[in-house]
């Protein structure tokens, strides 16, 4: 009986079309995240992957926000859940917004702490908000290095764990090359960063191809690190696995890349970045290990280095904002924040960073994107900038 209906509703449709009928669009259901236009446990499901799938980069069908607050987060997991078992029969209703006239604020300029002539300085007046199209480009003739999956035992995990290592174009074992470590975002793995959307290999290989960046080794770890068997999410006990990144390097990877690739030593050749949970994480690395990493960066960091609470949880924090800088030890050579004004994802923890090293009088660069995403064109536009000027300073 139903493929009779949907055959009649066809021919229906076919014939006003003939006549110059044309037939409206279904409106979209909030909430309806399978296109069967109703709310259910199919689209409960949906929705917490697309909340896994915003923190690592991926895009995000808008009907998952269902409390129109402009963002996806748990909240929605929670009304979508709701109405499917009856506890609630409607979603909060809309804001009210006004009308677009067309206005668009100028674009923001990359500021930094004045300090004189630092090479940071320099930096920033050559900083691009986007990537040069052309450096997302494969081209012929151009080395883009090789991609290794390895595994390593990690101490702090007690268990193997796997990352995937970028050698650089031309690559010789005999001679040493400069590390750049690469965060993921949370829910995300050792294979999230690489280059089907963030470009990163493509963007380093017409990089060193042009002269405008150094060959390097880059290493995509997998950064939840912990023993317990717990699995990553928005508690306390998860961020505290990734806080452990930074112990993971220093007595795992580290050693392990020392052993087995030509590496060079020493915070002026090792270099560190991320985005969203990868973000925060290269911040906290960057901030509290000052004499191992002289290059830092971040693309949208999530919140949690300070203590907080946003519409996912209430994070306890790793240090107070008064701490965040580096006192009397040695600032980084570069310490770039990149972020999108309109950051639904992580709100306003990046400029919480900025705001706190700004306070503390430690020289960064503020990249803010008034366009963007919470994914691969933050991070590219980051990218383009940090990978030709890392390891240039001394």
């Amino acid at each position: 009986m139903n493929s009779i209906k949907k055959t009649a509703a066809a021919v229906l449709s076919a014939a006003l079309c003939s006549l110059g009928v044309i037939l409206p669009a279904a409106a979209a259901v909030r909430g309806d995240l399978n296109g069967d236009s109703k709310v259910n446990g199919y689209d409960a499901i949906l929705c917490r992957r697309a909340l896994v799938n915003m923190f690592s980069g991926g895009s995000v069908d808008p009907k998952a926000d269902v409390d129109g607050n402009g963002m996806v987060n748990v909240n929605d997991v929670v009304l979508i859940t709701q109405y499917v078992l009856g506890r609630i029969t409607e979603f909060p209703a809309l804001p009210v917004t006004e009308p677009d006239t067309g206005a668009t604020e100028p674009d923001t300029q990359p500021v930094t702490s004045p300090t004189g002539d630092s090479y940071m300085q320099k930096m920033a007046a050559d900083i691009h908000m986007h990537e040069d199209s052309s450096s997302t480009e494969r081209k012929a003739g151009v080395d883009y290095g090789t991609l290794e999956k390895k595994t390593y035992f990690s101490k702090d995990a007690q268990r193997d764990k796997n990352l995937n290592i970028l050698l650089p174009p031309g690559y010789d074992p005999n001679h040493t090359y400069p590390v750049l470590y690469v965060f993921h975002g949370i829910f995300g793995s050792e294979d999230s960063m690489t280059d089907e959307n963030m470009k990163i290999q493509t963007m380093l290989g017409n990089f060193v191809a042009s002269g405008e960046a150094e060959k390097m080794i880059v290493v995509f770890p997998q950064m939840f690190t912990t023993s317990s068997d717990i699995f990553p999410g928005f508690t306390n006990e998860s961020s505290r696995a990734y806080d452990a990144i930074r112990e993971d390097l220093e007595n795992s990877i580290m050693p392990f890349m020392e052993e087995n690739y030509p590496i060079k030593t020493g915070r002026e050749n090792t270099a560190v970045t991320g985005f969203s949970m990868g973000g925060r994480e290269a911040l906290y690395v960057g901030v509290t290990r000052p004499q191992l990493y002289g290059y830092v960066g971040s693309v949208c960091a999530a919140p949690g280095i300070f203590p907080t609470t946003d519409g996912n949880m209430t994070h306890e924090g790793c240090m107070s904002p008064s701490e965040f800088g580096f006192g009397s030890g040695p600032s980084p050579y570069v310490l770039m924040l990149t972020c999108t004004r309109f950051d639904g994802t992580v709100g306003d923890a990046p400029e919480s960073y900025h705001n706190a090293l700004t306070a503390n009088g430690a020289e960064h660069i503020w990249h803010q994107l008034t366009d963007g995403d919470h994914g691969g064109i933050s991070v590219r536009a980051h990218m383009y900038n940090f990978l030709r000027y890392i390891f240039k300073a001394v």
